[in-house]
Parts: structure tokens; C-alpha cells; sequence
């Protein structure tokens, strides 16, 4: 067992000094964080914003790898960045994920030679490298999760009034500049200026360009908005009573959504309630009930 555990720590230590070495040596060539287009880019999240030079730096290595190996998760990851309005591709994250996991990994070797129990630092180097892959990508899911319901419910104010900039005499484009130009800080409003780059710029069809941009925010209530305006554009119709119609559903359906959550609310109170308000409610009630039987009975 002591030649075992000898051995055992030898490894460990000849894996320590060999991650330190190609550590330091990552990090002498990691790219400066001033030289990349991302520094300073307030869509980055926390994690990737913090480590962005340990991205970049396995980003295009090992992170592309291994999005040529899992095609199907790299082109998920591309979908949800797109839709969480992250300018990174799925190999960044891929390669955040090595990082994490490797640190964790790291983190329950050095738990087990500090503390010498062989099982303890092998759970925790596992848990801890599990929880570094999965981290990034439920941060990207929350935060798409969260822009989505922005886009919705910025979504009846903008149709209104690119609705009423188009009674006004104006075509949609021009409307939709007018909406741009108020300078809201946005999801949606930042959507509105990429489909007017790819119509201005890159000289994309009307029709084509909301259908990406529906695609970018994956959710029924803008594809339904696009539906109607690319058909009422298409047979002639008025696009600003179309829009208004449109406007109108929305808030019926963001106030059907708000009374299931209220509806909700009981429902989700029961949990916290049991374990936490009614545990102390019968410690304050049956607590001196307890101390006076005690003594009744010469405790």
C-alpha cells in the first residue's frame, strides 16, 4: 500500500511539473487581451470576458478540434451564440471548456497530495472537471434564454412604431432606421441594426433578411411577426395595419403569459415554504412546549 501510494505521488508530481512547464509555456504565448477585436466587448460573459486570453489561445487549437470531431454540438453552440449575441464561435467555447475541465482536474490533484487520501481528490478532480465543461455552456443557454424574453418583450413598442412611422409615409426600412436611430440598448434594437447592414451593405432581400433574423432569435412570437409582414409585403396589403395587428397579440400574449407565472406563484412557494418558514415555525411553537415537559419530568 506505501510503495502503492509512493508511486502514486511520484506520478502526480512528475504531472505537476510537467503542467507547470507547458503552462508557463501556454502563457508566455497566450495573445494580449489589448490586441484582440473581443477585449473590452461588453456581450462576453463574466467567464469569458475574465479568461478571454485562455480562449483565444485554445480556441483555434484544441477547441477546434473539437468541433470538427462533434459537428452536431459545434453547430448548436453556433446557433445559441448567435441567439445569446456572443461574437465567438464554438471552438472558443469548446476551448473554455477544456480549460475548466483541466483546472478542475488539477484542483483535485493538488487536494490529494495537500491532504493524501487517493479517493477524495480523484471524486473531487472528476466533479470539479464535470462541472468546468458543463459551466460555459449552461452560462450561454441562460444568457440566450434571458436576450430571447428581451427581444419579446421589446418587441409590441417597436411595431408600434415602425407601424406608425409607416402610416407616416415611410417605407419599412426607413422606419425601421427611425427605430434604430432612438438609440435603445436592446436585444432587439441590436437585431434591427444587423438586418439593416445585411439589407444596406450586403444588398440581402427584404424577405431574406427577416427570415435571419427570425432564425437569430428563435422565437414564435417574432416569427410570426415576420410571417406577416413578409406576406404583406409580398401581395400588396397594408403592412402598418398588418403590424399593429400584430403589436395587438403580443400583449395579449405577454399578459396571458404574466397571469400562468402569477398563477404559478403557489405552487412554486411550496417548496421553500416547507423546508425552510415551517421548520422554524415549529421550533418556535413546540420548542418551549419541550423545555416545560422537560423540567415537568425532572430533565
Amino acid at each position: 500500500m506505501d510503495e502503492t501510494r509512493t508511486t502514486l505521488s511520484c506520478l502526480l508530481v512528475f504531472a505537476a511539473v510537467v503542467g507547470s512547464y507547458l503552462a508557463a509555456d501556454a502563457l508566455v504565448k497566450l495573445p494580449r487581451r489589448s490586441s484582440s477585436p473581443l477585449s473590452g466587448d461588453p456581450t462576453l460573459p463574466p467567464p469569458y470576458r475574465l479568461l478571454l486570453p485562455l480562449v483565444l489561445w485554445a480556441g483555434p487549437g484544441i477547441g477546434a478540434r473539437l468541433a470538427e470531431a462533434a459537428p452536431r454540438r459545434a453547430a448548436a453552440l453556433r446557433s445559441t451564440l448567435a441567439l445569446a449575441g456572443v461574437r465567438l464561435g464554438p471552438e472558443h467555447v469548446f476551448g473554455l471548456q477544456t480549460v475548466l475541465a483541466a483546472a478542475g482536474a488539477l484542483a483535485g490533484v493538488l487536494l490529494f497530495v495537500l491532504t493524501g487520501d487517493a479517493g477524495t481528490g480523484a471524486f473531487f478532480a472528476v466533479l470539479a472537471a464535470l462541472a468546468g465543461w458543463i459551466q460555459p455552456g449552461l452560462d450561454l443557454e441562460a444568457r440566450a434564454r434571458r436576450r430571447q424574453e428581451a427581444v419579446v418583450r421589446a418587441l409590441p413598442f417597436a411595431i408600434d412604431l415602425i407601424a406608425a412611422a409607416m402610416r407616416a409615409g415611410v417605407d419599412f426600412v426607413s422606419a425601421v432606421r427611425h427605430y434604430v436611430q432612438l438609440g435603445l440598448d436592446n436585444p432587439l434594437a441590436a437585431e434591427f441594426r444587423t438586418l439593416l447592414r445585411e439589407m444596406t451593405e450586403a444588398n440581402v432581400p427584404q424577405a431574406e433578411a427577416l427570415d435571419r433574423m427570425a432564425a437569430r432569435i428563435r422565437s414564435p412570437e417574432f416569427r410570426s411577426f415576420v410571417d406577416a409582414v413578409a406576406h404583406g409585403l409580398e401581395v400588396g396589403a397594408s403592412v402598418a395595419d398588418t403590424m399593429a395587428a400584430q403589436g395587438e397579440d403580443l400583449r395579449r400574449a405577454r399578459f396571458a403569459l404574466a397571469e400562468r407565472k402569477a398563477a404559478r406563484a403557489p405552487s412554486l412557494m411550496i417548496f421553500p415554504l416547507a423546508l425552510f418558514i415551517l421548520p422554524a415555525v415549529f421550533i418556535v411553537v413546540f420548542f418551549p412546549v419541550w423545555l416545560r415537559w422537560k423540567a415537568s419530568h425532572g430533565g
